[in-house]
């Protein structure tokens, strides 16, 4: 077996968004960002071996969303709920990727679905 031709081992990005008021489409836009962010770790390295994921939090409940397989898809654990100020934490831990390519990427997903920067570590719903 030969070895891959960009060896970077493992790696993981964290970062936080808000969205001021969450609705209907806030759970898809979380969603579409997951799968893009694995989508383009599983065309940079070969395969998608990691995690993405999301802690939502909604004044005193806490959701989750979890992306470990791109076949399963992004499984929910609980409730979002709508209406209300959300913080997320969203990070990935994967291997065969850059840090900062990871990083980058892990912001464009958010533009790309919604979300506007702040500064270097918040984003919010745009």
């Amino acid at each position: 077996m030969s070895e891959p031709s960009d060896n970077y081992g493992g790696t993981a990005h964290g970062l936080t968004a808000y969205a001021e008021i969450t609705d209907v489409h806030t759970a898809d836009m979380l969603d579409r960002t997951m799968v893009e962010v694995a989508q383009w770790i599983k065309s940079s390295a070969g395969c998608f071996l990691g995690h993405v994921k999301m802690a939502i939090t909604t004044g005193t409940r806490t959701t989750t969303f979890n992306l470990t397989d791109l076949k399963t898809g992004v499984e929910h654990h609980g409730p979002l709920d709508v209406g209300v100020r959300a913080d997320i934490r969203f990070m990935a831990a994967v291997v065969d990727v850059d840090h900062d390519e990871l990083a980058a990427k892990m912001k464009d997903a958010l533009v790309h679905n919604g979300f506007k920067i702040k500064n270097k570590n918040i984003i919010e719903l745009g």
